[in-house]
């Protein structure tokens, strides 16, 4: 193989039409949230490699691109907007007065293993909503991410909400902390069989064995609830997050969102600093989330201020599958014209091009081929 000609494995090169719809996809996302008053950020795509170390909750070290600069620093190819929009944040408003809303778009870099079929570079989308922990920030967000979706044409798709004080909550009052990475990899896995043995053998309660069964089951609303509402009386920390859940389930009402969202309270995210409210989306096309978010109060910390935060990032790869799965067009609807010269009235044809191009035409200038007229 020429390596001179071809791209690293989990990379590939994007032109055509495809590159001009990606860019139009990512436009109307980016304006969407701006509608929402999220203001732009741009923040390297190389960072110094503490930035996403194991101590944040990021990315495993072993799927990092890692590197040295001059002075022997470990740097690392940016895999998570998260950690770096809160070191953006802590540098330049850790004095900010008011919540702070920021968008951003760019890509991202995973080392994944060839085997799991990913690119290794993917673009994102995001927004993240910072020095506020209140509920009407979660819904906000999840608002915000709603009409980003609808903003590219896209009206089927669901996004599950759940509580990372639910799994918490569970695993604390069940004892099972010094397990904790077991108990996730069997709901990750989605292997509930499993995972009731597992409980079985440990002794848990029946009735906390019925609120880790139940993290198999999606919910369409949340009055669907009550059970696992009646269950947790005694758990004030699970009971907690169901109570804010209900809260927010309001909210999304008032912004005209409901039909979108589920509940799912199996959703397992590879980031750890995540404290609260996580949420996936899925649309028809793709196996994969199209978005991810959640809240993180506790990020802020690892770079030297405080403040809760919530967030999300629009996966452009897999939304552009999803939309063209469901036979949507992002075309931009630009005009475009070519002209021709030759010898004679090239400068004429010239001045011509330029008054188009001043009204918003594309023109592309060709020389006449021997034999035109």
């Amino acid at each position: 193989m020429n390596r001179v000609i071809h791209t690293p494995e989990g990379f590939r090169d994007i032109y055509g039409n495809e590159f001009e719809e990606r860019r139009e996809l990512t436009d109307r996302l980016s304006r969407s949230l701006e509608s929402f008053g999220y203001r732009g950020i741009e923040s390297p795509a190389i960072e110094f490699f503490d930035v996403f170390s194991k101590d944040k909750g990021s990315t495993p070290s072993k799927d990092l691109y890692k590197f040295f600069d001059r002075e022997g620093n470990t740097l690392a190819l940016r895999p998570d907007f998260t950690p770096s929009i809160c070191r953006c944040a802590a540098a330049h408003f850790s004095d900010a007065k008011e919540p702070l809303r920021f968008t951003y778009r760019g890509n991202v870099y995973v080392n994944s293993s060839s085997y799991r079929g990913r690119l290794n570079e993917s673009a994102e989308v995001g927004a993240e909503f910072l020095f506020d922990g209140s509920v009407e920030a979660d819904a906000e967000i999840l608002a915000a991410s709603c009409e980003a979706l609808k903003s590219c044409g896209l009206t089927d798709f669901k996004i599950g909400i759940g509580h990372a004080d639910i799994l918490k909550g569970l695993i604390e009052a069940a004892s099972l902390t010094e397990n904790e990475d077991t108990v996730r990899s069997y709901i990750e896995n989605h292997n509930f069989f499993g995972l009731e043995q597992f409980l079985q053998k440990h002794n848990v309660k029946p009735d906390l064995t019925r609120l880790f069964m139940a993290l198999q089951k999606t919910f369409d609303e949340f009055c669907e609830l009550s059970e696992l509402f009646t269950l947790s009386e005694q758990y004030p920390r699970i009971h907690g997050a169901l109570e804010r859940l209900s809260v927010l389930s309001d909210l999304l009402k008032a912004y005209g969102v409901e039909r979108f969202i589920s509940y799912d309270f199996g959703f397992v995210s590879r980031f750890r600093y995540y404290t609260g409210l996580i949420f996936t989306g899925y649309a028809y096309g793709t196996g994969e989330p199209i978005l991810s978010g959640g809240r993180y109060d506790h990020l802020l910390e690892n770079f030297g201020t405080t403040g809760e935060a919530v967030g999300f990032a629009v996966f452009c790869d897999e939304l552009y599958s999803a939309l063209k799965a469901a036979g949507l067009s992002l075309a931009g609807g630009a005009v475009r014209r070519t002209l021709t010269y030759n010898e004679k009235n090239r400068k004429e044809v010239i001045r011509k091009a330029m008054e188009m191009r001043s009204t918003g035409i594309e023109v592309t200038l060709q020389h006449e081929q021997p034999g035109e007229k």
